[in-house]
């Protein structure tokens, strides 16, 4: 926000980013009513900001600066969905949401992109998603009042019409679910008791709710555990997860192949057999054994970035992702030629390793 005041001084905004910005709703008035913990941290920061920036702007105008900033801006993330910051484009700050969103947005440095997620119709509205659309009605209606003020009325949000609200006995449900959703990674946390804690958290969920994989928390929790199983080296068990997450539970929560997050996650199952391909690391006591499943790692490497490359055109991840999964697939399919080998040739020995997969994903869903 201060770059931005002293860039307004200075003019080095055009008389149309500008105006533009200000078309931004600020939502003040509900922020200051409804949402105080925003309204302090705004009213501090624009307070700051004028003192530093000696700017002549009125505190009322740099208030309303800072509003439109929270109320509009897009979490800044990496190709590979890592959150890095904001970003604040006013152009694409106007496209609306729905939970039934038909087009998703990526950033590749300082470039954002909107990729239509499937086929848009003449005439028909381009929709992306404020928040995470996985999550059950009730949670997604509460952080779209608590953040951008209103009520979403889309299709998925109909009563009846989202499968994720489909489970007996709500009040459990959600007890359930706003508990175990407190223990996520956090920063300067122990990943070693981040692992035990969820792992813990999605057992309670599966045996005492006979909680689906693919409703939320569970989702949010998987993505957690492989994040603090890698951080502590547990690269065995965090490939299961993963297998578990690329097999199971991505082919339903995002049943479109182009979604970027499917093709993200696919990504990460591929970089963890390629580590796990140049040295497996032995498996502890009490852990689901790899090795007896004698797994052609460099089969299921090639399958996946196959995949990935020929749904390149689909894709709806950036430029710089598609260029590291097309660089990784050509270095592992010459590996290949060089042996005399044409994974293309080897569709039936490709299909065995897939069940292998399977049948290591059972074992492990069944173990818990």
């Amino acid at each position: 926000m201060l770059r931005m005041v002293l860039r307004i001084g200075h003019r080095r905004y055009t008389n149309e980013e500008r105006d533009l910005f200000l078309l931004l709703e600020t939502h003040i008035k509900d922020i200051r009513d409804k949402n105080k913990s925003q309204w302090n941290r705004i009213a501090l920061t624009s307070k700051a900001v004028k003192a530093y920036s000696g700017t002549d702007l009125e505190l009322d105008a740099i208030l309303e600066f800072g509003a439109r900033l929270d109320v509009n801006s897009f979490n800044l993330v990496t190709p590979l969905h890592d959150r890095i910051g904001l970003y604040l484009d006013p152009g694409a700050a106007f496209i609306n949401h729905s939970c039934d969103y038909n087009s998703v947005v990526g950033f590749d440095g300082d470039e954002l992109f909107v990729k239509a997620i499937r086929t848009i119709q003449k005439d028909e509205q381009i929709f992306i998603s404020y928040i995470d659309s996985t999550n059950p009605c009730d949670i997604r209606q509460a952080e779209l009042r608590e953040r951008y003020f209103f009520d979403c009325r889309c299709p998925k949000c109909e009563p009846g019409e989202d499968p994720a609200d489909l489970l007996p006995d709500p009040s459990t449900i959600e007890t359930a679910e706003r508990n175990p959703i407190d223990i996520t990674v956090t920063e300067n946390s122990d990943p070693s008791k981040t692992v035990s804690q969820v792992e813990s958290a999605m057992q309670t969920l599966r045996q005492t709710y006979s909680w689906p994989l693919t409703r939320q928390p569970l989702i949010t929790l998987r993505d957690e555990l492989i994040t603090a199983l890698l951080s502590t080296g547990k690269f065995n068990s965090a490939f299961i997860q993963a297998a578990i997450r690329h097999t199971r539970v991505d082919p339903i929560v995002y049943p479109l192949d182009a979604h970027p997050l499917r093709n993200i996650h696919a990504w990460t199952l591929a970089k963890q057999a390629i580590h796990l391909s140049q040295e497996m690391d032995p498996d502890p006591v009490g852990t689901i054994s790899l090795y007896k499943y004698d797994m052609n790692f460099s089969l299921i490497i090639w399958s996946i970035l196959n995949d990935l490359v020929n749904r390149e055109s689909q894709s709806c991840t950036v430029p710089s992702f598609k260029k590291i999964v097309r660089s990784a697939y050509d270095e592992v399919n010459q590996e290949f030629l060089v042996n005399g080998l044409d994974p293309n040739h080897m569709r039936e020995e490709i299909k065995k390793e897939w069940e292998k997969m399977d049948r290591l994903v059972s074992l492990a869903l069944d173990k818990n």
